[in-house]
């Protein structure tokens, strides 16, 4: 037996569902986001400008975006693990040897979160993240990879802990790197050939205190060009006061 339908019973409804609550919240949170994001409008379409189906595809960028501005200017987060901290919460000096990991790490067992992004790649990393607001902040036309040995600072927030004896556990910013390479393979980390500070921690010398480490740590001299203006002027401050 044949059921007769009708073309009119036939058709799907294919208009977007009303969801007043879920686009609100949406909309809002766009709104907010726009206001952390620097660049202006070139950089996204206002959420006046959109409809839900737009303002929710458009989200995810959003986020990205907002975290990326953030990273520029008080570091991004990062977690690694060490010795206890007693009363004083103290900007740390760690490294970390992307070329041979294990062999010039000090200061600091970065957690996996600060190699390795949500893909379980290089890209979303904590170093990534900043590498990427120093390419933003010097103008350059991409951002160092993972490789060479990385200098960093690091700003402690929030830590869990039991027994001294035991490593703690830390979460806080990546306020600065310095980047050294083994340009000649010799197993020497000579060069300098990045630097960078979080816009709310310059002026504070925490890339001189990693530009001395570097020299101290692995006897490096030479920083490689180009720089900004103010990079010029750390460079000569360092040399002079290294000698």
């Amino acid at each position: 037996m044949t059921e007769n339908t009708s073309p009119e019973a036939e058709r799907i409804d294919s208009r977007f569902p009303e969801v007043p609550a879920i686009e609100a919240a949406y909309r809002a949170a766009h709104r907010a986001l726009e206001g952390v994001i620097p660049g202006g409008p070139g950089n996204f379409v206002h959420e006046d400008g959109l409809d839900v189906t737009e303002v929710i595809s458009q989200f995810p960028y959003m986020v990205e975006q907002a975290e990326m501005a953030v990273a520029g200017q008080v570091g991004p987060s990062i977690a690694w693990s060490g010795e206890r901290q007693e009363r004083s919460w103290n900007l740390i000096v760690a490294g970390a040897d992307l070329d041979n990991p294990g062999e010039h790490d000090f200061g600091a067992d970065l957690d996996r979160s600060a190699l390795e992004g949500p893909s379980g790649a290089w890209h979303g990393s904590s170093l990534d993240q900043a590498a990427r607001a120093y390419r933003r902040a010097a103008g350059w036309d991409f951002a160092p990879g993972e490789s060479g040995v990385w200098l960093l600072m690091l700003a402690p927030v929030t830590a869990v802990g039991g027994s001294s004896d035991e490593p703690w556990s830390y979460n806080g910013h990546l306020t600065g790197f310095v980047i050294l390479y083994d340009r000649d393979e010799d197993g020497e980390y000579e060069a300098v050939s990045q630097i960078w500070t979080a816009a709310a921690w310059r002026r504070r010398g925490i890339a001189l205190r990693l530009l001395q480490e570097a020299s101290s740590r692995f006897g490096a001299r030479n920083v490689e060009r180009p720089y900004t203006k103010d990079g010029q002027a750390l460079v000569r401050a360092f040399q002079e006061n290294s000698g």
